[in-house]
């Protein structure tokens, strides 16, 4: 996880990532020792996914945040979605232990609204509910975090409608250079990673293997058996420049996985331990392979941008019954891109017109040992026409305009709008952004089709969802550039909600589209702040209010949420210690347990303390130590599934540079 990253490379592609390896570390920087004041960096810092071509972040009139390299490397954790749980707008729920299934929710939305980029790859997975699960997300070679909020379907289409966030892989550096890393610690768990990588004038290069495996707890916390994890990521990128203004990338990305799994009690007749989570001897394996070919020109002196990306999604899942296969999903994902930009500049005006086209293609194949009638393949098709619009009004003011129509094979034609805006008073170091965006997301292929027709039946009459935002924010710079704070109020409604509709009668379930408005609004607290040339903090808090037609809260979607970070910078930079703490509020969620008269249940606030430190014994070779929930919470992510209590870690890293 290096901070200190280069890309010396002469094509359009390649400033593009050398701007955001320059930018990468400033979310909680451990010095002041640019020329540039922490507010200033921060709005010239180079933004990815708000908008169809990378953008100064006070252009930007979505909310987004960042996540660089130095906030990675400073936080040492070895799953993704602990990272997120820093970031405003975002509800991370884990189904108990590590490995299991792990939701990220945007704004209120569900999970399958998240749609999730790896090096520019469309990660969500059509064979689990076209869903992105976090739980094998690992950080050891994720060199950048961008989370776009609000529903942005004008841009990316459907799975959209709660947010974007985008996931970049540590960028080789000029020079030939080896990484590598052990870390062992509680619960039985070990992580060990190896990289090599370098750029050239012409070719750049990055392979990195990963592999974190831990014993575990038991999810139950009626029997004491431990459910263990393992999970191995291995990822290529190569980039070549044959000429200055044609580049070409090459990303290739697998990751297996292997968690042992409890499960609820639904037995009939009903038992003692109805709807809790008891021991099974069960387990999952998963394998995502991805790719993404990628060619970029850049013509008339930069003026006429071309691009075009084929991309690729192979996904399997396996569930397993005493060493025997039980059921299983595949899923398939084509998706084929072409993009033109014309800029033009005139005087203080700057205009980007962007078109792009870009067609889909999808598989799904469910597999079932119980029931040989769920076997079934199913695909669906989409061809989208994209076109944006950015104007920039000198280095203070900018507007954007996206329209997008996608033609779906399975559904009516849809059309989605956004827009955005942002100006910034340079004198008083003020910034307004606001945004208004449409989202759309289709029913999965179990929704329609459904898996089991013992548990789950599908709906193949269901409609998609749809989705209208408006969010309205100030970015306010203090102490003399040193402290950033943002404030954003955002509001949404959705309509046509999927839901899970559970007979307790036949203890079958279907997805329906439920009728009236669910509606979203809250508010989004950031500071970050440099409180000396060593300290540095940032905080963030969220309200938000999430409901059904009904007037009843959504279930995992806590009411209050927030993160503290004080990073200390010690020894000239050797060292570093970081202090962290996230807080749930309390959230509800359902229960299945018949002899109970209600079907939800109160999940208990909890704050989780974490305290990081690392230090660098030389220039090849850093020790660190990690503690997690230091405070030994005993806390509930998801009713009835147990969480990791107390833990530390102990690890070194080397680095080679030729």
């Amino acid at each position: 996880m290096n901070s200190n990253i280069a890309f010396p490379g002469r094509g359009p592609a390649s400033r593009i990532v050398a701007l955001l390896t320059l930018c990468a570390s400033t979310g909680v920087p451990a010095a002041d020792t640019g020329p540039l004041s922490f507010s200033e960096s921060r709005w010239e810092e180079l933004v990815v996914v708000g908008s169809l071509l990378p953008r100064p972040a006070r252009e930007v009139g979505s909310a987004v945040t960042v996540l660089g390299a130095h906030d990675i490397e400073i936080r040492q954790v070895n799953l993704g979605a602990d990272l997120l749980r820093v970031v405003p707008g975002l509800s991370v729920n884990r189904s108990g232990p590590e490995g299991n299934v792990t939701q990220v929710r945007v704004r209120g939305a569900e999970g399958n609204h998240t749609l999730v980029l790896i090096d520019g790859i469309e990660a969500n997975d059509p064979g689990i509910s076209s869903e992105f699960n976090f739980a094998d997300l690992l950080t050891y070679d994720v060199g950048r975090i961008e989370v776009l909020r609000g529903p942005q379907s004008a841009l990316y289409g459907s799975d959209a409608l709660g947010g974007v966030i985008r996931i970049e892989s540590t960028t080789p550096a000029s020079g030939l250079h080896a990484h590598g890393e052990v870390e062992g610690g509680s619960f039985g768990t070990r992580q060990l990673g190896a990289s090599v990588g370098g750029a050239g004038a012409r070719v750049s290069g990055l392979l990195s293997a990963s592999r974190y495996t831990t014993d575990g707890i038991s999810a139950s916390a009626i029997d004491p058996e431990k459910d263990g994890f393992d999970t191995t990521t291995v990822h290529a990128r190569l980039g070549v420049e044959p000429t200055p203004w044609l580049d070409a990338r090459l990303v290739l990305r697998q990751t297996d996985s292997d968690v042992d799994n409890d499960r609820q009690d639904f037995d009939f007749p009903p038992t003692a331990t109805e709807g809790l989570i008891v021991d099974a001897n069960s387990s999952t394996e998963a394998r995502r392979r991805y790719g993404l070919l990628e060619v970029n020109a850049e013509l008339l002196d930069g003026a006429w941008l071309q691009r075009a990306a084929v991309g690729y999604t192979d996904t399997r899942s396996d569930g397993y019954t005493d060493a025997v296969r039980s059921n299983g999903t595949r899923g398939e994902r084509r998706k084929f891109e072409y993009q033109s930009t014309l800029r033009l500049d005139r005087g203080t005006l700057s205009h980007a017109i962007t078109a792009a086209v870009q067609r889909e293609l999808l598989d799904f194949e469910n597999l079932s040992a119980a029931f040989p009638g769920a076997n079934q393949k199913q695909n669906d098709a989409q061809t989208s026409v994209i076109g944006e619009y950015a104007l920039g009004l000198g280095a203070a003011a900018s507007l954007s305009l996206s329209l997008r129509h996608d033609r779906n094979d399975r559904f009516d034609d849809a059309t989605t709008v956004r827009a955005t805006g942002s100006y910034l008073f340079e004198r008083s170091g003020t910034r307004l952004h606001a945004s208004f965006g449409e989202g759309i997301t289709n029913p999965t292929f179990t929704e329609l089709f459904g898996f089991d027709p013992g548990s789950f039946v599908g709906n193949p009459d269901l409609a998609p969802e749809r989705s209208r935002s408006v969010d309205l924010g100030v970015e306010q710079a203090l102490l003399d550039g040193r402290a950033l704070v943002d404030v954003t109020l955002f509001k949404a409604d959705l309509e046509d909600e999927i839901v899970t509709l559970f007979d307790f009668t036949t203890f079958v379930a279907t997805a329906a589209n439920q009728r009236g408005r669910s509606d979203r609004r809250g508010a989004e607290l950031t500071a970050r702040a440099r409180l000396t040339g060593a300290w540095s903090v940032y905080a963030s808090y969220t309200y938000l209010d999430a409901s059904d037609p009904d007037g009843r809260r959504e279930v995992r979607r806590p009411s209050h949420s927030g993160s503290v970070n004080l990073h200390y910078a010690l020894g000239d930079g050797r060292g570093n210690v970081n202090l962290g703490a996230v807080f749930n509020g309390r959230q509800q969620d359902s229960e299945f347990i018949s002899a109970t008269p209600a079907s939800r249940v109160t999940l208990g606030a909890y704050t989780l303390l974490n305290l990081a430190a690392s230090y660098d014994v030389s220039d090849t070779l850093q020790v660190f130590v990690r503690g997690e929930n230091l405070l030994d919470e005993n806390y509930t992510e998801v009713f009835g599934y147990r969480s990791p209590g107390i833990a530390g870690y102990l690890g070194v890293r080397f680095q080679l540079t030729r």
